[in-house]
Formats: C-alpha cells, sequence, structure tokens
C-alpha cells in the first residue's frame, strides 16, 4: 500500500471539518432511510422458478468538500487540497427471485472492517438484504482520503462518518433500480501493466530497518527496487495478468452493470490531490466504449484482485512509463475482449456464504514498545515522521495495546457458473492464482480488501525473504500461518456453493 513521497508537509494544520458531513450523513440520510423503508413492498415469500432475474445498479460521490484532507498510503503525512477527479462508491444489486446480493466498490485505499458493517446494517434496514450477502471494497486508490489508520496519515475521522452513510446509499439505490436483467462472464489478459514489486537482492542491499520496529530480522527482499538498481536479482513470485469481467444487461440488451477484476496495485497520479485513479479512469472508459453515460443507468465497477506484491511497473524496462490513463485504457481494451465472448444467461442461481476467522495478531514485545517509544523521543519528538526507521518505531507504539487475535471475514458468490472469492487483506498473487485453480467454478474472481482491511497476507515462505510487506504493523500483522489458512477457507467456501449448475427449466 506504500509509495515514497519525496515532497510532504512538515506539520499538517489543523482545519476541522463542517459538521456538514454529519448532518448530510446522518439526520439527512435517516429520512432518506425513512422514505424509501416506506415504500418497500414485501417480497413473495418462495420465489417461482419462473421469476425474474432482475440487476440494479448505482454510483454516489464520496468526493470530500472540506480541504485540506490527508490521503491514504502513504509512509510520511501526505495531504490534498483539491480533488482531480471525482471519488465515487458503485454498487450492483443482483436478485434470482429467491436471494439477493449486494456487491460494492469503494473509491478508497482501505476501509476497515467497523466502517463497512455499519454501512451494511444501514442497507439492510431498507433492502432486507442480509448483510452476510453484501461484498463492500476498496479499490485501494492511493489518492482517496484516509479511512484507516496506518503509517503515517491516520484516519480523517469525519470522513469515515461521512461515508458509511453514502456506502449504504449506493446500494440501496442500485436495489431499487433493479429490472428483468440478464448476465454474462468473460476473462480477458493484461500482462504489460502488473508486475511483481518484490525482488531479491544481493546480501546486505535491502532495506533494513531495527528488527524490534519491525519484528523481521532477515531481509534479502525489496520492494520497488528502482530501474537501475544492479543490487537486485528476481523477482519473488508470480502475479494473475487476467481482468476478469461480469456483465449485466437490461432483459433486452443493454448494458446495465459491469464488475471487472485486475491484480495491480494502483497507478498514481502526477499532480496533488485526490484522485480514484485507474480504476475510476476504468469505468469512465467503459462507459464510454459501450455507448452509454455513466450513471443512468449503466455503473461500472473495477475491483482490485490480488496485487499486495504487484504493481504496475516494470523494473526491468528503464524506460517504462506509465499512467492512470494509460493503465485504464489497456485494462479496457482486455475487458472488451473477454465480453466479445460472453454468453448471457437469462437467469442464474446465487448463492452466497461467508465465516468469519480469527487469528493471532503480531504483536511487538514489552521490550520492543520500550525502546520505539524511547527512539521517537529521542529522535522524533512532536514532529512528522521522515523515515523507514522512525515509521516503523511509530507503528510499534501504535501496536502496543492490540489485540493478541484479529477476527475477519471471508466469502464466496455463486453466479451461475461464476464465482467471486474474497479476502480483507493485501493478497499476493500467487494466493489469487491457487483459489483460481482450485475453484470448482468455470470462472472465479478473487477481490481483496474486501469486507475490512487486514494488512499484508504473505505466504509464509515470503516471510523468509523479509521485506516490507513482511514488516509488523497496522498494515502486516496477520500470524505468519495466515495465508494458507485463508487460501483453503476461500477454497471450501467456493466447494460449498458449487452446487446444482444446470439453468432453471423453462
Amino acid at each position: 500500500m506504500f509509495h515514497d513521497a519525496s515532497k510532504s508537509p512538515t506539520k499538517l494544520k489543523a482545519r476541522p471539518i463542517t459538521r456538514k458531513w454529519t448532518i448530510v450523513g446522518c439526520l439527512d440520510f435517516a429520512a432518506y432511510l425513512f422514505i424509501v423503508g416506506a415504500m418497500i413492498s414485501a417480497s413473495p415469500p418462495g420465489h417461482a422458478a419462473s421469476a425474474d432475474f432482475r440487476a440494479g445498479a448505482a454510483m454516489v460521490d464520496i468526493t470530500p468538500t472540506n480541504f485540506p484532507i490527508r490521503t491514504a498510503g502513504n509512509l510520511v503525512i501526505t495531504v490534498a487540497n483539491k480533488a482531480i477527479d471525482p471519488l465515487n462508491v458503485r454498487a450492483l444489486v443482483l436478485d434470482d427471485g429467491r436471494k439477493q446480493v449486494a456487491i460494492a466498490v469503494v473509491d478508497s485505499c482501505m476501509v476497515d472492517r467497523e466502517a463497512i458493517d455499519a454501512a451494511k446494517a444501514a442497507a439492510r434496514r431498507v433492502t432486507g438484504i442480509p448483510i452476510e450477502r453484501m461484498l463492500i471494497s476498496s479499490t485501494h486508490t492511493h489518492t482517496a482520503p484516509a479511512a484507516y489508520s496506518c503509517h503515517g496519515n491516520d484516519a480523517e475521522p469525519d470522513y469515515v462518518e461521512f461515508l458509511i452513510p453514502r456506502i449504504a446509499q449506493a446500494i440501496i439505490e442500485a436495489w431499487r433500480n433493479r429490472v428483468p436483467a440478464r448476465v454474462g462472464w468473460g476473462k480477458g489478459e493484461c500482462p504489460q501493466f502488473v508486475h511483481c514489486r518484490r525482488w531479491i537482492m544481493q546480501p546486505g542491499t535491502a532495506q533494513n530497518p531495527p528488527v524490534a520496529f519491525t519484528g523481521q530480522a532477515t531481509n534479502l527482499a525489496m520492494m520497488n527496487p528502482g530501474f537501475g538498481n544492479t543490487n537486485k536479482i528476481r523477482q519473488t513470485g508470480p502475479v494473475d495478468t487476467a481482468v476478469t469481467v461480469l456483465s449485466v444487461q437490461t432483459a433486452d440488451g443493454k448494458p446495465l452493470g459491469l464488475l471487472a477484476n485486475y491484480s495491480t496495485h494502483y497507478a498514481g497520479v502526477s499532480e496533488a490531490g485526490l484522485s480514484a485513479d485507474y480504476f475510476g479512469e476504468f469505468c469512465r472508459v467503459m462507459a464510454k466504449e459501450l455507448g452509454v453515460e455513466e450513471g443512468k443507468p449503466f455503473v461500472a465497477l473495477m475491483s482490485n484482485g490480488t496485487s499486495g506484491d504487484a504493481n504496475c511497473v516494470d523494473f526491468t524496462k528503464p524506460n517504462w512509463k506509465n499512467d492512470r490513463f494509460m493503465v485504464a485504457r489497456a485494462v479496457a481494451d482486455a475487458a472488451l475482449e473477454a465480453l466479445k465472448a460472453a454468453r448471457y444467461q437469462e437467469w442464474v442461481p446465487l448463492a452466497m456464504v461467508e465465516q468469519k476467522r480469527a487469528f493471532k495478531v503480531r504483536r511487538p514485545s514489552r521490550k520492543d514498545v520500550a525502546a520505539a517509544r524511547d527512539y521517537l523521543a529521542k529522535n522524533v519528538g512532536d514532529r512528522p515522521i521522515r523515515t523507514w526507521e522512525e515509521n516503523y518505531a511509530r507503528e510499534t507504539v501504535k501496536m502496543a495495546d492490540w489485540p493478541t487475535r484479529k477476527e475477519i471475514k471471508l466469502q464466496a458468490l455463486r453466479i451461475g457458473d461464476f464465482a467471486i472469492g474474497t479476502t480483507p487483506c493485501e493478497t499476493y498473487g500467487s494466493t489469487g492464482l491457487a483459489i483460481k485453480q482450485a475453484s470448482p467454478f468455470s470462472l472465479t474472481m478473487v477481490i481483496e480488501l474486501a469486507n475490512g482491511c487486514n494488512g499484508y497476507l504473505p505466504p509464509p515462505d515470503q516471510f523468509e525473504l523479509g521485506g516490507y510487506t513482511t514488516w509488523r504493523a497496522r498494515s502486516s500483522y496477520l500470524e505468519i500461518g495466515a495465508e494458507p489458512k485463508i487460501r483453503d477457507s476461500v477454497v471450501s467456501l467456493l466447494k460449498r456453493i458449487d452446487k446444482d449448475k444446470k439453468p432453471r427449466s423453462k
């Protein structure tokens, strides 16, 4: 999730976000819920097999109006004073006449479990969709307001308060927008913008903050080593180059919604400000290519695949170039190719299961915390952090009172013979590929940072190599053996929903 910022403010002046957000987010939204709730008509019990497949989509703007505001995904404090392009939450609701499921993608670096659960509860009160049949994920744009406290940028609490009802609103509006629909799916390839960013380095040349602050004694791997770094030896793992697409059309074949998935970290922006990065640009490109106006009623959603150890930079090419427009265009081209082969079905069964699992937390010892506090007092004081060492000393102190275990949510969703598996972590490409390989479905999408944010998920052998994604912090803290357990659980959930895949009888 991290990128270096060569220039950052030395001090962020406090400018309270106005209570306008609270009023809009709570009072107005409460009235919205009341009005919409009064309009709910009860679904007929025991939906007949001949019921229509229905779907609806919606998007809600989540761009803040109060600046400056801290952004997420950076080692040091970074502040935005404007929005370069809009941030949105985009939602899709599917209904097979028996079950309803909701999928939402938020233009945010990360949103924690508590905020997402609050949004789900608000949406359930109006739609009746069970919380366990809602999937909400973050795109992982690094140019969105901080909604989770991590590294140099702690969460903006007023923005989180602003965000929660708007996530719910997107789901509610998508639910209200349901019309008879049909679905299809497909897969394209976009290898040019997904590359493993972890490299094994010559001994002694990788970054190596004090073990007391990271919990990691050996560091042979380095993230983003640079184009001209002659100490890099080889990349540490595979990447997933697939662009997986779920397409939803109206009954008469007009574009209604599209959920895509790609496993690169983010592209970045060249100017300071808020941006949905390539995720938002992809959605705009797809609407244009499909000849429809975005949001009326078509909505595209771009979810993040398994990109914990990947980004869009090829460090083997000295003249490499990329930006959010280039990445969006390439991924959109792959998505359009996938749509050419999509076969649409008028009705498919829906199924969704959720599992909660608890894992140990790699907490710092009392000795480590004492050392970190002493270091910060002597070297940092009240100023913002500036270096890797200072950052991980601060993270050590921040984790001093953390619980010994953390509960996470895992999900599997079936849409006919298409499936989605989720993790709440920044997941490695090898894990995503393994889940897809073991899935019983003809096509499987894996979405990370879904239903919370529980840090990086390195496979156990990656801890032997060390490097940024293994260092103990609020960005990486689950027990060393968590990855195989999570991977196996997601595969088991996919197998649970793999039942009769025959089309309904007419």
